[in-house]
């Protein structure tokens, strides 16, 4: 062995690696958790497994003894840090409880078979309503860097059962495949997203493949973790359920003690590894051999991510040249359970008999499943929940009366609303179709049609008239496939002249499904670019979420520019596509997080409009709020059903073909804390300034006026010389020092958010690790 070398427990690898990723989430990718519960999960792993290996010893262990067992209980708590989410310190306490007391409760010939933070996870999930867990807060850009970093951790320890990671991951990735490729025709690059998500990584790499609970025998290992894979796929792919994986593990942990009775084999021992110091020697020998035999694969990979995949709920066709894009779209998400309420948004102007619009839906929607609503239902929310602008009053420190004004306003996004069509169809041939249901609801003509395969359905449209864009095969053929029906609206003309408006009212539907998603990939087919989609969510518990991409909350509370005040559309598109390009794309953003529980009197603060009423909310399909109401339920499920809560969620996607290769997969979180997309100016003090006070507020105007300056390039990214609104009129009546023009700073535009310099080097620890260690050899 070359240079010089010294002995180190393996598990500091492990923690090493666990705490990257955790500055890397916290610090680069911006989550939300607070300080607080690692601190939790990190003391209360470790004090508690103090006490229980000093009641297991019945005496205090030095703590010179205690090191060689607080290195597992450290890797436990940074799992929990990693993966679970929870509200309150107390429920962070109680999941390293679960999580430590695992290991002296479930035993078995002196060996925990639990794995401790899965355990922990699990149990605190299911035994309090307090914790969740957020498989999309990764993204899908984590793959380069969890795949260089774990696999180099795995071969550096020497420790980590390889053959139970590999075989888990391969098992599940070969289902998958067969399950969305080959089986239901998706493109190559939604299967791509399903492996690509950072929470299957951290538990391929660093929960299944541990030694300590893990079967002893190869095939032991190999067998369970196929086990494990089967359970978890299963679930995801024909239950609908979330982190199935971590419950597979947990469900089949006690196999371990029969496993390693049946399969015989010598039980695993943490043995120090030898690192060799003289490492960089070793990477330039090395480096290129590497790359070309063991991560070309890795690279291809990673580099079809990028590649093009096949929006809004409806695929859109039309008796004229069937070219309607659709660009923004506003859709009402109501879910509890298994039951769905999705009311979308129609609003176009022209000829309606020339449109329209086919929706997907997992059911055969009964006539009482179908509502039309009033579209100012959609207008309330927006004007309630949009991103806003508040505007405070400085007050003369030299006055003896103050006068304290404080009025909130806000303006948003002008959004463009959907353009909707309707079907005529009269014409019907054996080309595999079916009408399944047929009604009149309000002003629409009402269909259900089911398909055996998309060439049929495609060439059942065209023969009654209607163009569909090209390439609606490949969108149209995963849903058929999936066997969804097909739901069809078109404007019943006679019906419509009744109402005397040239608009078409929102189309509720309501339908049981474990499937919490909005089907985005079939209202590409008439994509023109970025979309727009703003989604308003109504649950019990808690905030909604993406399951398969990152939900971001935009920056708020920041003080900006007081000519922001009149130009503040522009501003907050601005920065809503800077943030947008910032965090990668494919993202969910996050404007409106707050309680509408009709007993809550603060529904926002401040409040730019009317918080909706419960009559809104009914109308939106909140169901749980009227005990009486049996559209949906029989009456033994009245009381049960019942519930006084509802919690808001308001979020904005921009989507295309290329960072948006899934539709988009929700799922309903026990977060229940307040946000707000809100941005704040404040006017200066007018008066007579010569009182000590006064000189002090002036340089502190001046010190702010910087601040707002410097906010408004990092939210948007433009120098605030690129706002050409600032009038003269806008800073009359101020004190010199109060104006912009006299604000002396440097701005520039800040450069995107890159993963070069990271990825750089979290690869070269990667390859240093691996090529670094050796085994120290046996005397």
């Amino acid at each position: 062995m070359h240079g010089r070398t010294f002995a180190a427990d393996p598990r500091y690898f492990q923690i090493f690696f666990q705490l990257l990723f955790l500055t890397y989430g916290t610090l680069w990718l911006g989550w939300d958790t607070g300080w607080m519960h690692y601190v939790i999960y990190i003391a209360g792993c470790l004090f508690i497994n103090y006490i229980a290996e000093s009641i297991r010893q019945k005496k205090f262990v030095s703590l010179s003894a205690f090191h060689f067992f607080g290195l597992s209980a450290l890797i436990s708590s940074l799992s929990l840090c990693l993966l679970l989410k929870t509200n309150h310190w107390h429920t962070a306490l109680l999941a390293t409880f679960f999580a430590v007391a695992s290991k002296y409760i479930f035993r078995l010939n002196g060996k925990h078979f639990f794995n401790p933070s899965a355990f922990g996870i699990a149990a605190t999930l299911l035994f309090s309503n307090d914790a969740w867990l957020s498989p999309g807060q990764w993204g899908t850009d984590i793959v380069i860097i969890f795949s260089v970093v774990t696999f180099g951790t795995i071969i550096v320890t020497r420790v980590q059962k390889l053959d139970i990671s590999l075989s888990f991951l391969f098992t599940y990735a070969c289902l998958l495949y067969w399950r969305q490729v080959i089986v239901l025709c998706w493109p190559l690059d939604y299967f791509i997203h399903s492996l690509s998500t950072g929470n299957l990584l951290l538990f391929t790499f660093f929960m299944i493949s541990d030694p300590k609970t893990s079967p002893n025998h190869p095939a032991a290992r190999i067998a369970w973790a196929i086990l494990i894979a089967l359970a978890a796929f299963y679930l995801s792919a024909f239950r609908w359920k979330y982190n199935t994986a971590i419950w597979s593990l947990v469900i089949f942990a006690p196999l371990v003690p029969l496993l390693n009775h049946i399969f015989r084999s010598k039980a695993f021992q943490w043995i120090p590894s030898t690192i060799n110091l003289h490492i960089f020697s070793t990477i330039k020998q090395t480096t290129m051999r590497t790359i070309t035999k063991k991560t070309a694969a890795l690279l291809v990979l990673i580099s079809m991510i990028t590649h093009e995949a096949s929006a809004f709920c409806g695929f859109y066709v039309s008796k004229a040249d069937g070219t309607l894009k659709n660009k923004t779209s506003q859709v009402i998400i109501v879910h509890d359970g298994s039951r769905n309420v999705i009311t979308m948004y129609n609003d176009f102007h022209g000829d309606m008999k020339d449109f329209a619009m086919v929706v997907p839906v997992p059911v055969v929607l009964q006539k009482k499943d179908i509502k039309v609503v009033d579209q100012q239902i959609f207008e309330k929310l927006n004007d309630y929940s949009k991103p806003r602008l508040v505007e405070y009053y400085d007050q003369n420190p030299c006055e003896a009366t103050y006068k304290n004004e404080l009025e909130g306003r806000a303006a948003g996004l002008a959004l463009n609303d959907v353009v909707v069509s309707a079907l005529g169809i009269d014409k019907r041939k054996n080309l595999g179709v079916k009408i399944e249901a047929k009604y009149l609801v309000g002003e629409y003509d009402i269909m259900i049609l089911s398909a055996k395969e998309s060439t049929g359905l495609r060439e059942w449209l065209t023969e009654n008239g209607y163009k569909i864009p090209s390439g609606a095969d490949e969108v149209l053929e995963p849903y058929i496939k999936s066997n969804l029906k097909f739901f069809v609206v078109k404007v019943n003309e006679k019906e419509q002249k009744k109402l005397n408006n040239s608009f078409l009212r929102p189309v509720q539907i309501s339908f049981r499904s474990p499937k919490f998603m909005l089907p985005i990939r079939l209202g590409m087919a008439n994509a023109d670019g970025d979309q727009d989609m703003i989604v308003y969510a109504f649950s019990k518990t808690g905030r909604i979420e993406c399951t398969n991409y990152r939900t971001v909350s935009l920056p708020t509370g920041k003080n900006v520019p007081l000519f922001i005040e009149n130009n503040f559309a522009n501003f907050y598109s601005n920065l809503f596509q800077h943030q947008w390009n910032l965090d990668g794309k494919s993202v969910a953003m996050l404007e409106y997080a707050w309680d509408v529980s009709p007993q809550n009197y603060l529904k926002c603060d401040p409040c730019v409009a009317a918080a909706p009423t419960t009559q809104d909310l009914l109308q939106s399909g909140v169901w749980w709020l009227q005990r009486n109401w049996n559209d949906y339920m029989d009456e033994s499920q009245y009381e049960s059903d019942y519930s006084s809560h509802v919690f808001f969620t308001r979020i904005h996607v921009r989507y295309n073909r290329n960072a948006f290769p899934q539709d988009l997969m929700f799922e309903e979180t026990a977060n229940a804390e307040n946000y707000q997309v809100r941005y704040i100016i404040t006017h200066p003090a007018n008066g007579d300034f010569n009182c000590e006070a006064g000189k002090k507020y002036l340089q502190q105007l001046k010190e702010r006026r910087k601040e707002e300056l410097q906010n408004l390039t990092a939210l948007t990214g433009k120098n605030y010389s690129d706002w050409d609104v600032v009038a003269d009129n806008e800073e009359k009546n101020m004190p010199e020092v109060a104006s912009y023009k006299t604000v002396s700073i440097d701005l520039h535009k800040p450069t995107e958010k890159g993963t070069g310099i990271v990825l750089a080097a979290l690869g070269l620890i990667g390859m240093a690790s691996i090529f670094g260690l050796r085994k120290k050899k046996k005397s």
